[in-house]
């Protein structure tokens, strides 16, 4: 019997720490989780380079290019010169640094990974308490939505039969499988959909901003909440030349994509409204970029992009949210929202309570055993049951006889409840799996949970179909010396996918705040259908509830009101652009006419100006901005020195 080797287990990295198993999960306040799955230190897909040639460039130019610096080409998407090429004998970074240093490329990254953007589970609440603070059932006097109108959800997948959402689906695709079934493996996605559009006033679960609406599902992130630069480039440009009027994006990472960038701008995506998260990580973004978010602001300014940060029941800042006025542009509602959930068989469940029949620990390794330290009932399985766990140790406690059957089964995975001391990015506990019995494979957990059992997931989609599947724990521990309580795993359930039903979930992020915005989108574009998409960004930005929680924190210093949004609740006339604070950039040494442009790129205005000379010969004139009546810089001087601030238009 093997293990298939723990330190070769390759995982995925999950943002939140583990979408809990269930709406009831026990658990603490996030503040005091610190838990990371393993791989979650990775920032790019290895071995992957997304690069963009320029546009005179050929295919034969291409390869002999790509095949000097040992790559080839192995995707491509639609925009010109834009692909992702496979990387052998080099690092990433050396590549990329290749690539850039070759004048036919116009640029060259990493496959950075982006994560979804949602914090660990809360209590569900028994009502929508979001949809009365942004005045949506006012909004719906005027409209309820439109089946003309399509929001792509560019996350986890959707729950494409739930019972609540169904009416509502579209077909879509999956770019993590490559296919055209994107359900959801996760059910970040799933309850995104649900606040964009659950189905309405049908006397069943929730109801979405939109009772009526094409939801478009785009899996771009896989079971543990991950997915690369490259698969959510494509899934934005799925949605734009699918129609839609509208992507939620409620995912982000830290590396900034041209390539991502690049679809957003495209003239494919020019009537496509990107509603984005703000991230999680209570950092300002302006400061701290977090992408697709900071897309919006400078220096790329992309006008179809509108940042979303996230709001408790109170009004005030949710404390785990970014937040930036040259970034994110408004809040949402985004603590302890209620919404939809993909539905589960069980097909095996184990609480560890007496007698543990048919579980063993491999010979030769440390000890599992029962705890009375427990989530529910009298006991859990931890690794080290009588104190500290030792430090370089293998710990494997399996079943020795198949529990289920996967054939024909979609969208397994454990869900179970954790406690975890461990030190952090050294120690893991594992939640493995096996087909035969004999090859163990899984995804560990390093970190704590604040002393306290939490709700998690693991995704077993790598099972599906399998005839025969056998579970495990397994424990692993380097030899530094640095040791703690170790994991205890409780309620643990082996579940797949429900072919057609329904369930429900509450859970916490800016990944929840951002369809509440998205969804209003929607709202606005059906009550008026010829709105551009700046008309529609400006009827959601210019109609914000100013809140002082979020003076200095957001760029509009408000929270969404729908009702206002769609024009009615004493909303002023149709709003004009919406228009970013003021940036004002270093144009010193620069052309008169080019400053003016650098300028009214960075959203300001030119005062009025004189001219005086300049004291070095040969360097035209030197101009000083005062305060004035906005007269244009001419084109027949230099900036020899730029004095004050400059204004807001």
């Amino acid at each position: 019997m093997s293990w298939g080797g723990l330190g070769r287990v390759l995982v995925v990295a999950l943002l939140a720490a583990g979408v809990a198993a269930s709406a009831g999960g026990a658990g603490t306040s996030a503040s005091t989780v610190t838990i990371t799955e393993r791989g979650a230190n990775l920032k790019y897909v290895p071995g992957q380079v997304v690069v963009r040639f320029r546009e005179n460039v050929g295919a034969a130019t291409r390869r002999q290019i790509l095949g000097g610096e040992s790559a080839r080409t192995f995707q491509t998407f639609g925009v010109s010169g834009l692909q992702l090429v496979q990387v052998r004998g080099r690092s990433v970074r050396a590549a990329v640094a290749a690539l850039r240093s070759n004048p036919t490329v116009a640029y060259a990254e990493p496959n950075y990974l982006y994560h979804a953007d949602a914090t660990p589970n809360d209590p569900r609440y028994p009502q929508l308490w979001g949809m009365a603070k942004i005045n949506t059932p006012a909004a719906w006097d005027i409209t309820t939505g439109s089946a003309a109108v399509k929001v792509a959800v560019v996350d986890t997948g959707i729950a494409t039969d739930h019972l609540d959402l169904s009416a509502n689906v579209l077909p879509g695709y999956d770019f993590v499988s490559n296919d055209s079934d994107p359900r959801d493996f996760n059910g970040h996605g799933t309850h995104v959909a649900g606040t964009i559009g659950a189905r309405g006033n049908n006397a069943r679960g929730v109801a979405g901003v939109n009772w009526q609406v094409g939801l478009i599902p785009v899996r771009v992130l896989n079971g543990s909440g991950s997915g690369s630069n490259s698969a959510i480039t494509q899934g934005f440009l799925y949605a734009c030349t699918h129609g839609a009027n509208v992507v939620n994006a409620s995912l982000g990472g830290t590396g900034y994509s041209t390539a991502m960038r690049d679809a957003i701008a495209s003239p494919s995506c020019a009537n496509t409204l990107f509603v984005v998260a703000a991230g999680n990580d209570g950092l300002n973004d302006d400061t701290n970029p977090h992408y697709p978010c900071n897309y919006g602001g400078p220096p790329d300014n992309l006008a179809n992009v509108i940042c979303v940060a996230a709001t408790d029941s109170n009004d005030a800042l949710a404390s785990f949210s970014n937040y930036g006025t040259g970034s994110v542009d408004l809040a949402g509602p985004g603590v302890n929202i209620p919404s939809t959930w993909p539905a589960y068989d069980t097909l095996y469940s184990q609480g560890f309570e007496s007698p543990l029949t048919g579980w063993t620990n491999f010979p030769g390794t440390g000890t599992f055993g029962q705890s009375t330290v427990h989530a529910t009932g009298a006991f859990s399985a931890a690794d080290s049951p009588a104190g500290n766990y030792a430090p370089n140790t293998q710990t494997l406690y399996y079943h020795d006889t198949a529990v289920a059957n996967l054939a024909g089964r979609r969208g397994c995975q454990y869900a179970y409840n954790l406690r975890l001391a461990t030190q952090l990015g050294h120690d893991f506990f594992y939640l493995m799996g096996s087909t035969d019995g004999t090859s163990y494979n899984g995804s560990g957990w390093s970190g704590s949970t604040g002393g306290a059992f939490r709700g998690f997931t693991t995704d077993l989609s790598a099972y599906d179909g399998a005839p025969t599947f056998y579970p495990a724990l397994a424990f692993q521990s380097d030899g530094d010396g640095v040791v703690g309580d170790g994991g205890y795993v409780d309620d643990l359930a082996l579940r797949c996918l429900r072919a057609v039903g329904e369930d429900y979930n509450t859970i916490s992020g800016t990944s929840m705040a951002t369809p509440h915005v998205a969804g209003v989108a929607a709202l606005v574009k059906a009550a008026h259908p010829t709105y551009t998409v700046a008309q529609v960004k400006s009827a959601i930005l210019a109609n914000t509830d100013h809140l002082g929680s979020l003076t200095g924190k957001v760029a509009t210093g408000g929270r969404l009101n729908a009702c206002k949004a769609v024009g009615g609740c004493s909303a002023g006339p149709p709003p004009p652009p919406f228009k970013p604070p003021c940036l004002v950039p270093n144009v010193i040494g620069k052309k008169v006419g080019a400053a003016a442009t650098a300028l009214k790129k960075r959203h300001c205005r030119v005062g009025k100006v004189t001219y005086v000379k300049s004291t070095k010969k040969k360097k035209g004139k030197v101009i000083r901005e005062r305060p004035g009546a906005g007269k244009r810089l001419g084109n027949n001087a230099k900036v020899g020195l730029w004095v004050g601030r400059g204004s807001k238009r």
